[in-house]
């Protein structure tokens, strides 16, 4: 994958980049490996691959859409990471809360994701998703690390 990676930055140095499509395939990548997050989430697992899928997926759309991922396009990439790492973990929490409370108060999917803020309140809930996403940004990190330096190294000068 890394290769695939690179081969697309050096082979787009001739194009220029479309910074404003990247973001936006960007968006859909970490959409696509927040998928696989809530997924790895509702068997019960954090898995650095996730996090792993969540940076190379938005990197991958960045690329695709926006013809040239510069370093500035990884930055990019990196921060939606983070942000969807934390989003898939409250999409996760919010299956729970609906799987959970539907049976006993019929609630609907929507009304799960509206008691996310109160049930956040709740010390030992905030803290168990404390731990997960500390937990998971670890795991992320480790897992895309190698990566990430890697093609950061192939951008060159951009």
């Amino acid at each position: 994958m890394d290769t695939q990676m690179g081969n697309m930055v050096l082979d787009g140095q001739e194009k220029r980049e479309n910074m404003l499509l990247g973001i936006i395939g960007a968006l859909a990548g970490v959409l696509l490996g927040a998928v696989l997050w809530v997924i790895l989430g509702q068997v019960g697992f954090i898995a650095g691959i996730a996090g792993y899928a969540i940076v190379f997926c938005g990197m991958k759309g960045y690329g695709m859409l926006g013809r040239v991922l510069s370093k500035k396009g990884i930055v990019i990439c990196i921060l939606l990471s983070i942000v969807a790492v934390v989003g898939a973990e409250m999409v996760s929490l919010a299956i729970i809360a609906f799987n959970e409370l539907n049976e006993v108060y019929g609630i609907t999917l929507g009304d799960a994701f509206r008691l996310l803020p109160d049930l956040m309140k709740e010390p030992e809930l905030a803290g168990a998703v404390a731990k997960d996403l500390i937990i998971g940004y670890a795991l992320s990190i480790w897992a895309s690390y190698s990566s990430v330096k890697s093609i950061w190294r192939n951008t060159g000068a951009r």
